[in-house]
């Protein structure tokens, strides 16, 4: 017989937390319909028949707002674009460096870069990173017979570094 008690008691409590659950429910949702909310100040105030009302506060258009140093640069940076036009097409390069070791790579193609353009001031070399390996770049030749005779001045005035010298294919700056 307790058994039979125990039963009803737990579908009874059941029962009181579910219609309590729904009666929460919809309390809320009768007084959220029932009260009228005022809209929160968005940046979007309205939108009628394709016209669209924005507000933007002070705040966040001083901070949106570039500083002059900012268009300074921009300015510069066009008119030096203009003045140098540089285009970029598919042709060869001599790699004088190329090394992957974490503690002296970048220290070591620093000092490649720095000695090749030394030896060789109007031969253009750049130090790249691509990870893990840095790298120095030299030339930009259009054509492989180009970059073999500048390999070869380069190997003679660089006996050390001729072993890890080498012609890679690459977009090679044109125009200037």
């Amino acid at each position: 017989m307790a058994h039979d008690r125990a039963v009803p008691r737990i579908y009874l409590s059941y029962l009181k937390n579910r219609m309590l659950r729904r009666s929460i429910f919809v309390l809320l949702s009768v007084s959220a319909l029932a009260v009228p909310a005022e809209t929160p100040h968005s940046i979007v105030n309205s939108i009628e028949k394709g016209n669209i009302s924005i507000v933007q506060p002070e705040a966040l258009a001083r901070l949106l707002a570039p500083s002059k140093s900012e268009i300074e640069n921009v300015e510069n940076e066009t008119s030096t674009k203009h003045a140098t036009s540089t285009t970029t097409r598919t042709g060869y390069r001599i790699q004088v460096f190329e090394d992957n070791n974490p503690r002296t790579a970048r220290n070591e193609a620093e000092s490649r870069n720095a000695q090749i353009r030394t030896a060789y001031p109007n031969l253009r070399t750049n130090v790249t990173f691509n990870s893990p390996y840095w790298r120095v770049i030299a030339g930009d030749f259009r054509t492989r017979a180009e970059a073999e005779a500048v390999l070869a001045e380069l190997k003679n005035s660089f006996p050390a570094l001729g072993a890890y010298m080498r012609i890679v294919r690459d977009r090679i700056n044109i125009g200037e």
